[in-house]
């Protein structure tokens, strides 16, 4: 194990389960070259799918750099928007933001967030995202990089699931976005391309299970390590958290527009111990994804400045994303498995 990286299910030993305080959804705006982002990943009851993520990003050289992107797939649409906003405000407890086109705010219980979302005519967002159960973060959260843990980090916390009740207009259009969906809290304490070289992420959800991964590479200079974090809800309830997960990219094809190998089929899994019983668990998915939703050239969705500091570290990092129906296979302890139909959100990025 690199010595230069110290990941948070080695610092959390055997207690790798941590509930999500109101301290833990408080924006930090941390120093330095930090991206800090919230994304609400949603399921509706009619099978389209939504996102909706607001940046602060410091990378650049001047202010920060606020945006927000979202997209609706389903009913023959796929739309994508990603805007840079201003005038970016944090309540007097820092756990809810605002922007000119966006806000998401946070009650005083800390389980429900009401996120509103207007650009011009073209998108309209406005829904409540309540969490179901509880959440968590692995150990403390954090990854840390360095000798002396000063360098950098990656934190994530997670609200494996939550019922979701609201609206979006696209293009005029109007859906109701009722469903499930995945909340993720998440800090880059360094630039992107020094912490990873690739990510995987997925959010499964079906009547009765829900799975969440969430996986990067580190760059050679970190010993090339998997680091991954996951989830299982099973009737509402968080059954367990796990790090022994892996997305294997079972077979590849070359995209020759940006060089990289995109898979064609995918095998994750689940292996983690239950937080009540402390039975095993395990959990997999096996897809060949069909529905690619986007292949996101990042570069092109950042500001003019930011794009040149990302260049001249050589870094070309694309985003591909699909929207699949997919069975999950599950098992905790002797029990019988456990066969899952649902919707699954996966995401491949590929850095350098």
């Amino acid at each position: 194990m690199s010595k230069n990286l110290h990941m948070a299910s080695e610092l959390a030993k055997d207690n790798l389960y941590s509930d999500i305080l109101p301290e833990d959804l408080e924006w930090t705006l941390a120093a330095g070259a930090a991206t800090e982002t919230q994304t609400f990943y949603l399921v509706t009851n009619e099978g389209h799918f939504s996102f909706v993520q607001m940046i602060h990003s410091n990378i650049g050289l001047w202010n920060p750099t606020i945006q927000f992107t979202a997209r609706f797939f389903g009913a023959g649409i796929n739309t994508f928007k990603s805007v840079n906003m201003s005038n970016f405000k944090l309540s007097p407890d820092r756990r809810s933001a605002q922007a000119d086109n966006m806000s998401i705010t946070l009650n005083p219980e800390c389980n429900k967030y009401t996120v509103v979302l207007k650009h011009e005519q073209e998108l309209i967002v406005s829904f409540e995202f309540e969490r179901i159960d509880r959440g968590f973060k692995i150990g403390g959260g954090k990854t840390y990089f360095g000798q002396d843990k000063s360098t950098g980090f990656v934190e994530h916390k997670f609200w494996p699931k939550g019922n979701v009740k609201g609206n979006i207009v696209v293009d005029g259009k109007a859906f109701d976005i009722t469903g499930v969906g995945l909340f993720v809290h998440a800090i880059q304490g360094m630039r992107p391309h020094l912490i990873a070289s690739r990510w995987n992420f997925v959010s499964f959800h079906s009547d009765n299970a829900s799975l969440s991964m969430c996986e990067f590479e580190t760059t050679p200079h970190y010993g090339s390590i998997k680091v991954n974090q996951g989830g299982l809800i099973l009737n509402n309830k968080l059954v367990g958290v796990s790090v022994k997960n892996e997305a294997h990219f079972m077979q590849t094809t070359l995209d020759k527009d940006t060089g990289y190998h995109i898979p064609n089929r995918i095998r994750y899994t689940w292996e983690g111990i239950t937080l009540d019983t402390e039975e095993t668990f395990t959990a997999r998915i096996e897809i060949k994804p069909k529905a690619l939703m986007d292949k996101i050239d990042v570069l092109n969705e950042v500001p003019y400045f930011l794009k040149k500091i990302v260049q001249a570290f050589v870094a070309k990092p694309y985003v591909y994303q699909w929207f699949n129906e997919a069975t999950a296979h599950i098992k905790v302890g002797d029990n019988e498995e456990i066969v899952c139909k649902g919707e699954m959100f996966s995401e491949a990025t590929f850095i350098s």
